[in-house]
């Protein structure tokens, strides 16, 4: 089942991996292009870089980050200990979330592995 989510979300006009990764940053699931390594540290680092940024400012909880360029990549909170990466080039992040959105229920009652 959550294959077939992640795999539905790289249906999205320009998502080329989704991956879904636990609060220790460990990897549960990743669906995209053959070959292609998931830019697991890449995500890490950036995560905790906007919580302690949230923390040090004291401004709540982080639910989200959109990081915009030539390579995109959208982090989702699902739940503690549900995070949710999307990367790829073009499309509209806002139809990325939108996307997540729908799934957010099911991502984030996704067991334990």
């Amino acid at each position: 089942m959550l294959q077939r989510i992640l795999a539905g979300l790289t249906k999205t006009e320009g998502v080329e991996q989704a991956m879904l990764l636990d609060e220790r940053g460990a990897l549960l699931a990743c669906v995209g292009d053959e070959g292609k390594t998931p830019p697991v540290d890449a995500a890490i680092e950036v995560t905790n870089m906007a919580s302690e940024l949230c923390s040090a400012l004291e401004l709540g909880e982080l639910y989200e980050v959109w990081c915009e360029g030539k390579e995109r990549m959208m982090i989702d909170i699902a739940r503690p200990g549900r995070i949710v990466v999307l990367t790829g080039r073009g499309g509209r992040l806002a139809r990325w979330r939108h996307a997540l959105d729908r799934n957010r229920k099911i991502i984030a009652t996704t067991p334990q592995m």
